[in-house]
């Protein structure tokens, strides 16, 4: 006698246990280059923050030809003194600076939620002076440029310890 062979619908108990099983072992393998990632993505955007700030000082100093005093450690609202030679006439300072960035001053913070800081010596009636922004937080250690410039900024792990910091300018 022949039995008719019935055609089989769907998977086999055993066979989804195969499957979930090579999931998990590969699941288990991608894990942990994951870890630590979104640490590693915050310094990554601090760094990029950090350029782009620079370029925004840079980029005012070419339209202006000057940079106005600097009047607070911290990078926010209120930060510069208008400026007040002939290059400065018509001009808020910080709109300006502001427009370089695309965004307002009050909105940017380093990836743990502080203000960047600056550091400056600028003097625009002399157009001589120093500019270095900054992260502070964490572990931090002394970032030096040249002779007498230095402040104490966190230390990115996944740079070999760098300090993060950046000399925008240094006109002596």
């Amino acid at each position: 006698m022949r039995r008719k062979m019935c055609k089989r619908k769907g998977f086999t108990m055993v066979e989804l246990m195969v499957v979930i099983i090579i999931m998990a072992i590969l699941g288990l393998a991608v894990m942990p280059s994951l870890i630590g990632s979104s640490e590693k993505a915050k310094y990554s955007t601090a760094w990029s923050d950090l350029n782009a700030i620079s370029h925004a000082f840079t980029a005012f100093y070419g339209r202006v030809g000057n940079l106005p005093k600097i009047t607070a450690d911290d990078l926010k609202t209120g930060i510069f003194t208008a400026g007040t030679g002939p290059e400065f006439t018509g001009i808020n300072c910080e709109d300006l600076f502001q427009s370089f960035l695309g965004k307002p001053l009050a909105q940017i913070k380093d990836p743990w939620g502080a203000p960047y800081k600056v550091a400056s010596s600028w003097d625009p009636a002399g157009c001589t002076g120093y500019v270095v922004v900054y992260v502070t937080g964490g572990t931090t250690d002394k970032a030096t440029f040249g002779t007498g410039i230095s402040v104490t900024a966190r230390t990115d792990p996944y740079n070999n310890g760098q300090p993060m910091a950046k000399l925008v300018i240094n006109v002596m």
